[in-house]
């Protein structure tokens, strides 16, 4: 199978990676079974570079699904589905310093659709990793990716919290790590460690309080 790959950024270059990896072919987009399409988005109310590749892949036949791999806001996605059909939306959530392992390895890949089966072409390139997959609406597969970074940075900020009262109580942070992590309800990889959320898990956080403001208004 040949995938096409759209977007100078390191996620894609880490999806062609993981492709080629598992046996797949990295095509020309006219050549090819599938099209990814994955851009970085630095800010979320400025969507132009997704609006260019997305409008430059969904030019080629409709035969060819499109899968958008990108932080967009809820609802994005279908809009694309009035000029054409086999669009979907994959939610990535990829960790810098462990991207290839990840991506070869995901706990669970999410896909948003417009509620038309999946296409058996990218139905065989998701069955290559070993893993659930969980279909569902655009719109909810949207949100998922900025609900998991909406958590892992509360995560943070909780942690700087309590890392602060500690400190102020004398208590150490060290003998209380071991104690969090073994509670499953917390859990082994838990982002309990204090520092700072990254820009990307910022960038989501920061789309998510934009859509509760406008909920108040």
């Amino acid at each position: 199978m040949k995938i096409a790959f759209l977007g100078q950024t390191h996620l894609s270059r880490t999806l062609a990676d993981a492709a080629e990896i598992k046996g797949f072919e990295i095509a020309k987009e006219k050549d090819s079974d599938i099209i990814f399409v994955a851009p970085h988005v630095y800010d979320p109310s400025n969507l132009c570079a997704v609006d260019e590749l997305m409008a430059h892949a969904i030019g080629f036949p409709s035969s060819i699904p499109v899968v958008l791999v990108s932080q967009v806001p809820p609802g994005y996605t279908r809009r694309w589905t009035e000029r054409r059909k086999n669009i979907y939306y994959q939610v990535d959530t990829i960790i810098m310093s462990k991207a290839l392992e990840r991506m070869l390895q995901p706990e669970r890949i999410i896909i948003g659709t417009d509620g038309s089966d999946v296409a058996k072409s990218y139905m065989d390139y998701l069955y290559m990793f070993n893993c659930p997959r969980l279909v569902m609406p655009y719109e909810s597969a949207e949100l998922c990716k900025l609900a998991i970074n909406y958590y892992l940075t509360r995560q943070i900020e909780a942690t700087n919290d309590l890392y602060a009262i500690a400190q102020s109580i004398g208590a150490n942070w060290d003998d209380i790590l071991p104690a969090l992590r073994l509670d499953k309800r917390i859990g082994v990889q838990a982002y309990i460690v204090p520092g700072q959320p990254n820009e990307h898990l910022l960038r989501d956080v920061r789309t998510i309080e934009g859509m509760l403001c406008n909920q108040t208004h």
